[in-house]
């Protein structure tokens, strides 16, 4: 499958945004499935502009590859980057599960 396809996947496998912004599209807005705030279908990680943004995301293999984890969709899922990245440090250091704790 090729990222574009996964990118794709990984936005529609994730929770919609119930923002209250009057111009909000369902298609512009996910929720990051580790730390429960928004992220933006623009600022995809891929997109050199958007790395730096407070909403950027990237796709998450929800059982990492090294771990076993596939490609398949159901284990592909979007969050931010920096959940993404501190998530796969937690995961190298140790064999336990990651646990997802979201902000409320």
């Amino acid at each position: 499958m090729n990222k574009e396809k996964m990118k794709h996947i990984a936005w529609e496998n994730s929770n919609y945004c119930d923002c209250c912004f009057d111009d909000c599209h369902p298609n512009n807005h996910r929720i990051c499935y580790i730390c429960g705030d928004k992220m933006l279908w623009g600022s995809y990680w891929g997109n050199i502009e958007q790395r730096d943004s407070r909403y950027a995301w990237d796709i998450d293999h929800r059982i990492s590859l090294n771990n076993g984890g596939t490609n398949n969709p159901n284990n592909l899922f979007a969050t931010h980057v920096h959940c993404n990245r501190k998530k796969s440090k937690f995961v190298k250091r140790s064999s336990q599960s990651f646990s997802i704790q979201r902000s409320n």
